[in-house]
């Protein structure tokens, strides 16, 4: 996933040339090349994203997921879980240019919408519409080859390419773009036709450290903590508020050649100011990069040689004065692994 970014790419890449979705230029797709592939829309940091696999067919079928762990009340105090499955069709409605095609979402519907909510082992379940996704909306299919300089900002955003070292100039991957939405789904991996679950499992402390054996500490005054867990790749991850800004530390545990640092924090930017640092003894570097016109966002690396682990630290915020993202990131150490 990002132990080493440029051959992932390269493998991808070929995957998807085999299996016939290297479009070449001008010529139409079909979903029958398109429906081996998994599209998720999502930040790359955060609780929620929206995936979906499309059939041979053009039909669809997918789920969303938005964890609010913070979010508690009277007999749900582990949090609120919004989401739901839903079902659909999409249509190909001509081509855009050379590397687009329009795709209109013919059908949309949520399974079971009249579902409301439940309270089920202290969390909140809530069905929620499908985001990123409406009915009618006309999306922007991009092929494999696309120059990035064709994309719009916002499109760009959502390709989770300004992060990716050396970074390319061109998509890898199939992008469907909903610029009345602001959404982008990339399309990558292979399905086998099982049901795509989140990969992410909302924990609480004790639960997070029985499975993974991984644990933080939590910063004084710290709120709204939430924990959760990516089982196939043993990433751990804290998210929590501090002074109005939102953090996201994880750790994963990783065999590092001497020197490397793994992209773990799922923070995909174009970063503007990138810095070494040491952070409880331990060689990082952070990174800063503009997240729109009024905002910044933050990511500390650092790799623990000695424990064979792999952390990150990353922050949204409006103004980075007076914020010392290295001695956070100290205090999200476990006290057995501050130095």
């Amino acid at each position: 996933m990002k132990k080493r970014i440029t051959a992932w790419l390269l493998s991808l890449t070929l995957a998807l040339c085999a299996a016939g979705a290297c479009a070449a230029e001008g010529a139409a797709p079909d979903f029958e090349s398109l429906s081996f592939l998994e599209w998720s829309f999502s930040s790359g940091a955060g609780a929620w994203s929206t995936d979906l696999r499309i059939r041979e067919d053009g039909s669809f079928s997918g789920e969303y997921h938005d964890s609010e762990m913070g979010e508690t009340g009277e007999g749900y105090p582990d949090g609120t879980v919004y989401g739901c499955s839903f079902t659909g069709r999409f249509v190909l409605a001509g081509q855009a240019d050379e590397y687009a095609w329009r795709v209109r979402v013919e059908k949309l519907s949520a399974d079971d919408p009249q579902a409301g909510e439940e309270i089920k082992d202290g969390i909140r379940y809530v069905t929620a519409a499908p985001y990123g996704l409406s009915e009618g909306d006309e999306m922007l299919l991009y092929r494999p080859g696309t120059p990035l300089s064709r994309l719009s900002e916002d499109a760009l955003f959502w390709t989770h390419t300004q992060d990716q070292d050396p970074r390319p100039d061109a998509l890898k991957t199939w992008f469907l773009f909903s610029e009345k939405n602001v959404s982008g789904f990339v399309g990558d991996q292979s399905w086998t036709g099982t049901s795509l679950a989140n990969p992410w499992e909302d924990l609480t402390a004790e639960q997070l450290l029985a499975a993974s054996g991984l644990s933080f500490s939590v910063p004084e005054e710290a709120k709204n903590v939430i924990y959760r867990y990516m089982r196939s790749e043993n990433l751990a991850e804290m998210q929590f508020s501090w002074e109005d800004d939102e953090f996201c530390a994880r750790v994963e545990p990783i065999e590092l050649n001497e020197g490397e640092l793994a992209e773990i924090s799922g923070m995909f930017f174009d970063w503007e100011y990138e810095e070494p640092v040491t952070v409880a003894g331990c060689p990082g570097i952070i990174s800063q990069a503009q997240n729109g016109s009024d905002g910044w966002v933050e990511r500390v690396l650092w790799y623990d040689a000695e424990k064979g682990l792999m952390h990150s630290l990353s922050v949204k915020t409006i103004d980075l004065d007076g914020l010392d993202l290295a001695a956070m990131a100290e205090q999200v150490l476990p006290a057995q692994e501050a130095k």
